[in-house]
C-alpha cells in the first residue's frame, strides 16, 4: 500500500524560491520594521501587519541544516524535515498508545536488523555480496526479520490517519503548506485566512513538542527515491554534485542537502530523535507572520502555545571548519546529456562580509542583456546562447562567486571560458565608469520594491536572514551596495579571482544523446539541475496537453506574471519560454481541429504543479 506524502521543496521550489525572492543580498531599497519579540524560551517573532487582504503568510525557521549533520548521517536535516508531517501524538493517529507499543517493537527489530546489515556490509568488504541494498542478496536473516518488520508497519498503518495535518490546513482555508531544507535553514510554512491563526499556533506548537517518527524507514526510502529523482536521473544532477564535492573539498556545505546515499541508508529513528530533541527547540526558532492581524494578539497566542516548550539545552556548536587556500587551480571535465555550458567558481566571501556588496554589484555588472558577459559572448563572439550569468553567493559560514555559460552549437566551452576570463581580467585594471555602476544600483534597488511587495516573499526574507545573520540587513545592505565604488569592484576582482584559486566545470554533450533544446537549456542554464529537471517535466506535460481551456487558463497566469513586473527578472526567460510552448500547442490543438478548441472558457482556474 502506498502513502502519498508531504511534498518537500528542498531541491525544487526552494532553489527558485532561494534565487527570485532572496536574489542578491545588496538587493534592498525600502525599510522593513516588523515588531520584534523574544518570549521567556527564546523563540523570536518577527510580525509585520498588512491589511491589504485577510490572510497571513506564516513560517517558521530553524537554525539548522544540511551543514549539521552528523558525521557519517548526511542527510538527517533533509530526513527529518520529512518527518515533521508525520504527525504527532494527536494528529495523525487513531490509537497513540497502541501506535507507540507498535514503534518500539518495530525500533527492537530494527537494532537487530542494523546488527545484520553491518554484518552485510563486511560480506561485501570481502567481495561476498556486491549491494547490501539488494534484497537478492540479504542473509537469510535480515530478509526475515524485514519480514516481520514490514507486518509490524502494515500493523501501524492501520492506527494511521495519513496526511491529517494537510487535511486539517485544507479544511481550514490553508494553502501551501510546504517546507525545504537548505544548508543552513530548515523552514515549514503555510498560508492561512486571517480568523485561522489559533489553529496554527495550536498545529505548529503541537508539531515543534510532540512530533512523532511515523514510517520512519519507510520515508528514508521516499528519501532515497527523492535522491535518485532528483540527482542520479537529472542529466547533470551528479555532475552538479561531484562538482560542488571537487569545489568544496573540506568544508560541509560540499556535502548534499539530500545526504550521500548510503549514510541515509544508515541513520535510524533513534538519530533522528535526538537530532530533534537538539535542534527543534524554541530558541532555536524564528516564528515570522506577515498579513492581516493584530500583533497584540499575536504575541499572546505565541506565548500560550509555544510559551509553554522548554528551550533545549544543547549548545550548537558553530562550524569551525574553513576551506583550506586553494593552491592550484581545480578542473571537472564531464559529458552529459545537455547542450555543453562551462562554469567558472571562485571562493568568495560569508554574507556580512565587508566585501560583499562590492562582489554583489560586479555581479550585475557581468549578467543580463546589459551586462558585460552578454555583450561579449552573446553579442561580440556569437559564442554562447541565452544570458550568460555571474551570481555572488553569500552563505551562513562562507561563500562562492560564480560565472556560467551555454555553450553555442559550433564553439567549444574552452573559447566560452577564454572569453569569460578575458572579461573578468579587463575588471582588474579597467575602466568602469559612473554611468555602468549606477545603471546597476538602480536597476538592484528597484527590484528591491517589487521583492517587498508580496507578503510571501518578505516573510521569506525576514526569517532567511534573521537565521543567516540578522533581518535588519534587508535594511542594511542598500546602503553597504550605494557605497561600492569602481575601486572597489577592481579590488575584490584582484583579492578572490586568483586563477590558481578558480574550480572550472566543462560539460560536453554526450555521444549519442538525444538533441537537446538548445533554447531552454540556455534560459535553464544557470538553475540548480532539480529545478530544471522540474520545469522541463512541466513543459513537457505541457506539449502533451489536450484541453485547451486548461492551457488558456496556464497562458492567462502566466502572461500576468509577466505583465506584473513581481517577477525575478532571472524567472523572465524561463516564464517566456513556457508563454511561447503554450501558445504552440494551442495552436497544433486548433489545426488538428479539436473539438475542445472552440469550448467557451467558462473562467480562468489557476493551476500549480
Amino acid at each position: 500500500m502506498r502513502h502519498r506524502r508531504r511534498r518537500s521543496c528542498c531541491g525544487v521550489t526552494l532553489a527558485w524560491l532561494m534565487a527570485g525572492v532572496l536574489g542578491s543580498s545588496a538587493a534592498w531599497g525600502q525599510s522593513v520594521q516588523p515588531r520584534v519579540e523574544v518570549l521567556d524560551n527564546g523563540l523570536e517573532l518577527l510580525l509585520v501587519e498588512r491589511h491589504e487582504q485577510p490572510t497571513v503568510c506564516a513560517g517558521l525557521f530553524f537554525d539548522v541544516g544540511s551543514v549539521d549533520d552528523p558525521r557519517g548521517r548526511s542527510g538527517i536535516a533533509h530526513m527529518f524535515e520529512h518527518m515533521m508531517f508525520k504527525g504527532t501524538r494527536i494528529i495523525g493517529t487513531r490509537d497513540y498508545q497502541a501506535e507507540r507499543a507498535l514503534i518500539e517493537r518495530q525500533d527492537a527489530l530494527r537494532a537487530k536488523m542494523v546488527q545484520e546489515m553491518n554484518r552485510m556490509r563486511l560480506m561485501k568488504r570481502s567481495g561476498e555480496i556486491s549491494d547490501v541494498l539488494d534484497a537478492n542478496q540479504w542473509t537469510p536473516q535480515y530478509a526475515e526479520m524485514k519480514k516481520q518488520y514490514d507486518e509490524l508497519l502494515e500493523a501501524e498503518r492501520a492506527l494511521m490517519k495519513d496526511n491529517e495535518l494537510d487535511a486539517i490546513y485544507s479544511r481550514n482555508g490553508g494553502a501551501a503548506l510546504n517546507a525545504g531544507t537548505t544548508l543552513d535553514v530548515t523552514l515549514y510554512f503555510v498560508r492561512l485566512p486571517a480568523n485561522k491563526l489559533e489553529l496554527f499556533f495550536w498545529l505548529e506548537s503541537d508539531r515543534m513538542a510532540n512530533a512523532v517518527m511515523r514510517e520512519f524507514y519507510v520515508e528514508r526510502e521516499n528519501v532515497r527515491e527523492e535522491r535518485r529523482l532528483r540527482t542520479e536521473s537529472t542529466p547533470t544532477g551528479k555532475f552538479d554534485e561531484a562538482f560542488e564535492a571537487l569545489f568544496w573539498q573540506i568544508h560541509p556545505y560540499g556535502i548534499p542537502v539530500l545526504g550521500w546515499a548510503s549514510e541515509v541508508e544508515s541513520i535510524t529513528r533513534d538519530d533522528v530523535r535526538k537530532f530533534y530533541r537538539k535542534y527543534y527547540a524554541p530558541n532555536r526558532a524564528t516564528l515570522v507572520m506577515v498579513g492581516d492581524f493584530d500583533s497584540d494578539k499575536i504575541v499572546s497566542m505565541a506565548q500560550r502555545y509555544f510559551g509553554r516548550i522548554p528551550p533545549s539545552k544543547f549548545e550548537r556548536p558553530l562550524v569551525v571548519t574553513e576551506e583550506p587556500p586553494s593552491i592550484a587551480e581545480r578542473r571537472f571535465y564531464a559529458e552529459a546529456e545537455t547542450n555543453p555550458r562551462v562554469r567558472v567558481r571562485y571562493h568568495a566571501v560569508a554574507m556580512g562580509h565587508r566585501d560583499e556588496a562590492a562582489l554583489d554589484v560586479l555581479s550585475e555588472l557581468l549578467s543580463g542583456k546589459s551586462g558585460r558577459l552578454y555583450k561579449r559572448l552573446v553579442t561580440k563572439e556569437d559564442a554562447a546562447i541565452g544570458r550568460p550569468s555571474a551570481g555572488n553567493n553569500s552563505r551562513k559560514y562562507a561563500g562562492y562567486f560564480q560565472v556560467s555559460a551555454v555553450v553555442k552549437e559550433g564553439r567549444t566551452p574552452e573559447e566560452v571560458e577564454t572569453f569569460v576570463l578575458e572579461e573578468i581580467d579587463k575588471l582588474r585594471e579597467g575602466e568602469i565608469t559612473d554611468y555602468e555602476l549606477q545603471k546597476v544600483k538602480n536597476q538592484v534597488l528597484a527590484d528591491s520594491v517589487r521583492r517587498i511587495k508580496s507578503n510571501f516573499g518578505l516573510m521569506i526574507q525576514l526569517g532567511m536572514y534573521e537565521t543567516w545573520l540578522d533581518w535588519s540587513y534587508l535594511n542594511d545592505a542598500p546602503q553597504r551596495m550605494l557605497a561600492v565604488t569602481a575601486d572597489d569592484v577592481r579590488r575584490v576582482v584582484k583579492k578572490y579571482f586568483d586563477p590558481k584559486t578558480r574550480t572550472v566545470a566543462i560539460y560536453r554533450t554526450k555521444e549519442g544523446a538525444p538533441s537537446a533544446d538548445s533554447e531552454l537549456e540556455a534560459v535553464l542554464a544557470d538553475m540548480p539541475a532539480e529545478a530544471q529537471a522540474h520545469i522541463k517535466k512541466t513543459i513537457e506535460r505541457i506539449r502533451q496537453a489536450e484541453d485547451p481551456n486548461q492551457l488558456r487558463s496556464r497562458l492567462e497566469m502566466m502572461e500576468q506574471m509577466l505583465g506584473s513586473g513581481q517577477d525575478p527578472e532571472e524567472q523572465k526567460p524561463v516564464l517566456e519560454y513556457m508563454v511561447k510552448v503554450i501558445k504552440t500547442r494551442m495552436a497544433e490543438l486548433e489545426a488538428a481541429g479539436d473539438p475542445k478548441s472552440e469550448t467557451p472558457q467558462q473562467g480562468t482556474r489557476k493551476e500549480s504543479e
